[in-house]
């Protein structure tokens, strides 16, 4: 889990209907760009400016993936597995809470952390 520093800018951001379609799409398996555009129904450039928003919390990772014609292939996805708002008397609070990738848990096994 983490603390999320600015939680009004979260909070705009989720308040975005793109940005939410984006979230639910790539919870349920990695997509393009372009998929992204059409599950959204809005232009391929409005879905990069949300993935970049959403990257700069975390909430979305690419995979580049390397296509024989030279140009990379890229997917994004989320371990994204829920979003806390808290109300305290110095405000609100966002936790974002994240499921471990495999490979991250047999580290952490193999390792004993």
């Amino acid at each position: 889990m983490s603390d999320v520093r600015d939680p009004e800018a979260l909070a705009d951001l989720l308040g975005d209907e793109c940005a939410r379609t984006i979230l639910v799409e790539v919870k349920k398996e990695p997509r393009s760009a372009a998929e992204l555009s059409d599950c959204a129904g809005v232009s391929e450039p409005t879905v990069y400016r949300r993935l970049e928003r959403l990257r700069e919390y975390d909430l979305v990772t690419e995979d580049i993936h390397p296509v024989t014609d030279g140009k990379n292939y890229k997917l994004y996805r989320t371990e994204l597995e829920g979003i806390e708002l808290d109300l305290s008397e110095d405000g609100f609070e966002i936790t974002v809470s994240r499921r471990k990738r495999m490979a991250d848990r047999f580290t952490q096994f193999v390792e004993g952390t």
